[in-house]
């Protein structure tokens, strides 16, 4: 009886371990009016956001509408943030001007805009907890009026 318990045992927690729970996430983003390839990374928490030493995932792409959508697979379920940018001029990185405002277009997660000071992961965050989940994200062309 001991033996059959322990191989049970075993078992359950061999197919815990060897298994995490994963989907895919889908990002929505609109409100795009400029060109220029589109970044998206998802963070883990950790440290400051963004930090890429919390980095999970990231995608980039064109988009030529108004609206775009990016597909991230197998996404262990948890607790994430995300943050984006539109690489207008090309350069690899999010431009800035003055006090590090940015001046190419820019979102975070929870539609989060900034006001005083950049983001938190905790005002960014979301829980992602089922296959197939999407989220919609609304991008920043100005943090000065308009949109």
């Amino acid at each position: 009886m001991k033996s059959i318990l322990a191989l049970l045992l075993v078992a359950l927690m061999t197919t815990a371990f060897r298994s995490e729970t994963k989907g895919s996430l889908v990002v929505s983003l609109s409100n795009i009016t400029q060109t220029g390839k589109i970044n998206v990374a998802i963070y883990r928490e950790g440290g400051d956001f963004p930090d890429d030493k919390f980095l999970v995932k990231t995608q980039t792409g064109d988009c030529k509408s108004g609206v775009c959508t990016f597909k991230f697979q197998d996404l262990p379920f948890g607790e994430y943030a995300i943050a984006i940018y539109q690489d207008e001029d090309g350069n690899g990185k999010l431009n800035t001007g003055t006090f590090g405002v940015p001046t190419e277009p820019f979102a975070f997660s929870n539609n989060f805009k900034p006001r005083w000071g950049g983001p938190s992961f905790e005002k960014c965050s979301f829980k992602f907890q089922q296959d197939k989940q999407s989220i919609s994200i609304t991008m920043i062309n100005s943090l000065f009026g308009g949109d």
